[in-house]
């Protein structure tokens, strides 16, 4: 803990206001403030007053997820209790409350500190000033994607799978939900054994290889990740049918010979300025009468939201991603002369998904840790927790495009 130049502020007023907000939860401060019952399955204890200098430092929730990130504040039990209450623990008397006692305590922990409650050694910073160019986007892919292979094998099953799952009638298991999916876009897509279909970010190559075997069809996929393309070619070796090509999409694209496209959960990196450039490019690649299928997650409002906005989910997981409306998609592919056929909402089956996610990380924790340090695993479990609570409450949701080259 860090050791004060002078006496700190008691904590016992902002425990006691959580408390009234979260009956259910106890909490504890490193001053031996304590308020709420001992006995409950959530606990939230303040380790060390660092964490306020961090909260003071980056306010709107980027310093209270590095201080819960770094370990300053530990959170026991039900995290997604946590995440369901958020805007409950908005409260004006105790945003003011937590507000006093961040200044008294940094004031408290001298100005050295308040310079040293910055960011975290794995948070994401790039020297390029170009956000959109494609040697940046390379590196934001890599900070995503370039964890441990075996670390993503921990967290999304033998599936090997990083996008949502369908969950309908009679599927039980992480896995058949996957294959589920695999199924559905292949039968949109209208494969065949003469297809020759492109996955546009396609991962570790588990549709492809899904689409291949099943249906006897060609493949050729694209990733932005190095991690992924050396796994997805140690997968396949075997399989001729199948090509795998690493590099920004806008390298490889308008793609010749093609008779169906597809872009499971990559959207999301394209950004609403590249979307008219990004469909315009797939249009190009497929002759008119063959189909497209678009699955992103969506604003279901009519406005798009730059992830980068959450400052945590850009600086720990997801650089400059950025999250589009689902009108704005339409009117991007209508544009680029594609008619739609059909838009399936899946938002559900992701929280379904994301909640084996969750139950695959907590399960192989200790493992998880050994690859990446316990730092980044706990900033992948906020992330997830907090996805999954949007979900939850329809604040986003999970599209399925399906559209026709006209």
């Amino acid at each position: 803990m860090v050791t004060p130049r002078f006496s700190l502020p008691p904590t016992q007023s902002l425990l006691d206001q959580i408390s009234r907000i979260l009956p259910d939860v106890h909490l504890s401060a490193y001053d031996g403030s304590e308020s709420g019952p001992r006995t409950a399955h959530t606990s939230i204890s303040f380790n060390d007053p660092n964490a306020f200098a961090r909260i003071l430092r980056a306010p709107r929730g980027l310093g209270l997820a590095r201080a819960w990130i770094a370990g300053e504040i530990a959170v026991e039990g039900d995290l997604h209790y946590l995440a369901k209450h958020e805007a409950s623990l908005r409260d004006l008397k105790l945003l003011s409350t937590a507000l006093t006692i961040a200044i008294r305590t940094t004031l408290a922990l001298g100005y050295r500190q308040i310079r040293s409650a910055g960011p975290t050694a794995i948070e994401y910073r790039s020297p390029w000033h170009n956000r959109d160019s494609v040697r940046r986007s390379l590196e934001q892919a890599e900070f995503h994607y370039g964890r441990s292979t075996q670390f993503y094998r921990y967290l999304l099953g033998p599936s090997m799978v990083y996008s949502c799952g369908i969950f309908t009638a009679g599927i039980k298991t992480l896995e058949d939900a996957q294959s589920r999916k695999h199924e559905l876009i292949c039968t949109k897509l209208r494969l065949d054994p003469n297809s020759h279909v492109l996955d546009i970010g396609c991962g570790w190559g588990s549709f492809l290889n899904y689409a291949t075997e099943r249906y006897g069809c060609q493949g050729t996929g694209i990733t932005a990740s190095q991690a992924q393309y050396r796994h997805a070619l140690s997968t396949t070796r075997m399989a001729r049918s199948i090509k795998f090509l690493y590099g920004d999409y806008r390298r490889f694209l308008p793609v010749r010979d093609l008779t169906a496209a597809a872009s499971i959960g990559m959207y999301e990196h394209v950004g609403e300025h590249n979307s008219p450039t990004f469909f315009r490019l797939i249009r190009e690649s497929l002759p008119q009468g063959t189909r497209y299928l678009n699955q992103a997650i969506v604003w279901p409002r009519a406005k798009h939201h730059n992830i980068r906005h959450n400052a945590f989910v850009d600086r720990y997981i997801f650089p400059n991603g950025q999250l589009i409306s689902l009108s704005k998609q339409v009117q991007d592919l209508e544009a680029a002369r594609f008619r739609i056929i059909s838009i399936e909402t899946f938002g559900q089956s992701y929280a379904s998904t994301i909640r084996e996610w969750i139950g695959n990380l907590t399960r192989a924790w200790e493992a998880c840790i050994q690859l990446e340090g316990e730092e980044r695993v706990r900033a992948w479990y906020m992330y997830l927790t907090g996805a999954l609570t949007r979900f939850e409450d329809r604040s986003i949701d999970l599209a399925q495009v399906l559209a026709e080259a006209r």
